[in-house]
């Protein structure tokens, strides 16, 4: 299988370092413009893709290439990115940060590769100024074919970088983006596995509203979209599923505040495969779904949902019904930890 799909990475130099920031701001102001996006992130993140689809309403994917190969990981992709007018993929922690810590497997670096898609790295750009070159030209050397096409400056004024927008083009050679202010009203706030999940931000329309605009005067979207339709098709096979049942079982899965942490591609295998996916709420629903076949309970945060959780007994009445009568389970981290006999918050 081919597929042209114009398509572009944000990376960082480091966890931290405002890949989510630029990438929803630009999501958000590619779609003020009216173009039809897909997003994707790099790597075992479940919250990310909330916010990318937050900002386009589209499906966003994760590309890990730890659980699949590489032609997967394409596959999957391609088949997201069908039909959009531009591809974004969001890097994992910094550019060359891999399993183990001290390899480039999985890395973001590594998806850049397999996906053959320009990069662009994002420097911060806060208490530095001709320091910002040299570390730009160690992400460049430290890898051959590494697929940095450009930079863009985080927590940098719009003074600072036009004093160093042409010395990095003089001294790196790739093309200076643009650059974001340090202002308080761009930043996510983050806990313990990530950032603070999109439904927890009440205001994230306004945020994401100005982070756009923000996003559309100090970068050069234009020369960014240039970049991501200079690239070559996507090739290749077709993983072909049957479906080991025509019964079409409902699968129970818990999906709300408490539990949100799935990967989409693992729901979608399991219509594939023949099953009916049926969602349903630990906090706000009585009971469980009439004539369910199994049960997945996926991570999330139910610590931060102790005393609602607790006090849905119908609801709990019901899964342990279900459970201690043998239906199929599978539960993992904060799934896991509903289903125990008591939390310690």
């Amino acid at each position: 299988m081919k597929q042209s799909v114009p398509r572009i990475m944000f990376t960082a130099t480091n966890s931290g370092g405002g890949k989510t920031t630029v990438t929803c701001g630009v999501l958000r102001a590619f779609t003020n413009r009216g173009m039809t996006l897909s997003a994707f992130k790099c790597g075992p993140d479940y919250i990310d893709p909330l916010f990318h689809k937050e900002m386009i309403g589209a499906k966003s994917g994760n590309l890990d290439l730890f659980f699949t190969g590489g032609n997967k990981a394409k596959e999957i992709f391609a088949t997201n990115a069908k039909d959009t007018d531009l591809a974004i993929i969001e890097g994992v922690m910094g550019y060359y940060d891999g399993v183990g810590g001290v390899t480039t497997t999985a890395s973001a670096y590594h998806v850049a590769q397999v996906i053959d898609c320009p990069v662009v790295l994002i420097v911060d750009g806060k208490g530095a100024s001709m320091s910002i070159c040299a570390q730009i030209n160690g992400f460049l050397q430290f890898r051959p074919n590494h697929k940095i096409v450009g930079v863009i400056l985080n927590r940098c004024s719009k003074m600072l970088f036009a004093l160093l927008k042409d010395t990095i083009v003089k001294e790196c050679g790739v093309h200076a983006l643009g650059y974001l202010p340090n202002d308080p009203a761009y930043t996510i706030e983050s806990r313990h596995l990530g950032l603070i999940t999109a439904s927890e931000i009440t205001n994230l329309g306004e945020k994401l509203d100005k982070l756009g605009q923000g996003v559309e005067s100090g970068i050069d979207l234009d020369k960014l979209l240039q970049l991501a339709k200079n690239t070559q098709e996507i090739v290749y096979e077709e993983t072909m599923v049957t479906p080991i049942t025509t019964k079409n079982p409902m699968i129970g899965v818990a999906r709300d505040k408490a539990f949100c942490f799935y990967y989409q591609q693992n729901l979608d295998m399991l219509k594939e495969l023949g099953a009916e996916i049926i969602y349903f709420s630990p906090l706000e629903d009585s009971h469980l779904p009439l004539g369910l076949s199994g049960l997945y309970f996926g991570g999330g945060y139910p610590e931060l949902y102790l005393k609602k959780l607790a006090e849905n007994k119908t609801m709990k009445a019901d899964i342990n019904q279900a459970i201690v009568s043998h239906m199929p389970t599978f539960a993992e981290c904060g799934g896991f930890m509903y289903l125990t006999q008591t939390i310690e918050g």
